[in-house]
């Protein structure tokens, strides 16, 4: 892996510049929205890797409570941790496409929203969990049932817009209706840059982080 790890930097770093690039300069902008909808290419990856490091933190917390090894509670934290970190890039980007488009920067009737930031304080609840108990099993035991829990959430954030159709949140990117999503090679081209960029961002703070905390804790079990 250490030889793999300078290689996935680096290619992060080309997407990232990409996604910048292709972002402010080349990709034209939406005729309806003008400028501000530039932001979707940051907005929406954030949400996709966000979700994405919950479910594997939801995988990750049912193999620890069946092997009780703390190897996988550590991954679990890792992933669940950073994809709190992108969960609230989206709070910050959503409020801020939201305010020059539909002229609010917050409204509490959008059922995608409030499953949103629900979604966001179970996580900030699962990390304060983690940082309020000494005992590694105890931590990690109950910490696998509350990352399994707050999971649940995860796909009621997705299915939001579907079930409930709040007039005030955009349609689904895909797998919407025949007005959603993007319209131009262009827009899709830089949409899909912009998502491998953030999903490699995303795995890459979590396995350096998941080794932090393998460092730790077998830092802590030799003096022990």
């Amino acid at each position: 892996m250490s030889r793999v790890l300078p290689v996935w930097m680096i290619i992060t770093f080309l997407l990232w510049s990409m996604t910048i690039y292709m972002t402010f300069l080349w990709v034209p902008s939406d005729t309806r929205q003008g400028i501000a909808q530039r932001i979707f290419y940051y907005h929406v990856p954030t949400a996709w890797v966000s979700g994405a490091g919950f479910a594997i933190s939801f995988i990750f917390s049912i193999v620890y409570l069946l092997t009780r090894n703390l190897k996988y509670d550590n991954l679990a934290a890792a992933y669940a941790t950073v994809g709190w970190v992108f969960t609230t890039g989206v709070l910050i980007t959503g409020p801020l496409w939201a305010k020059p488009i539909w002229g609010a920067f917050w409204n509490w009737s959008d059922q995608r929203l409030i499953s949103y930031f629900i979604l966001w304080m179970a996580y900030a609840g699962y990390m304060l969990l983690r940082m309020g108990i000494a005992d590694p099993q105890k931590r990690a035991r109950f910490a696998s049932i509350l990352g399994i829990i707050s999971f649940l959430d995860v796909p009621l954030v997705y299915a939001a817009i579907r079930i409930w159709n709040p007039p005030s949140h955009p349609k689904a990117v895909f797998g919407g209706s025949a007005k959603s999503g993007v319209f131009s090679s262009e827009m899709l081209i830089t949409f899909l840059v912009s998502l491998i960029a953030f999903q490699l961002l995303s795995l890459l703070l979590s396995y350096l982080y998941y080794r932090f905390l393998e460092m730790e804790r077998k830092i802590l079990e030799n003096k022990g």
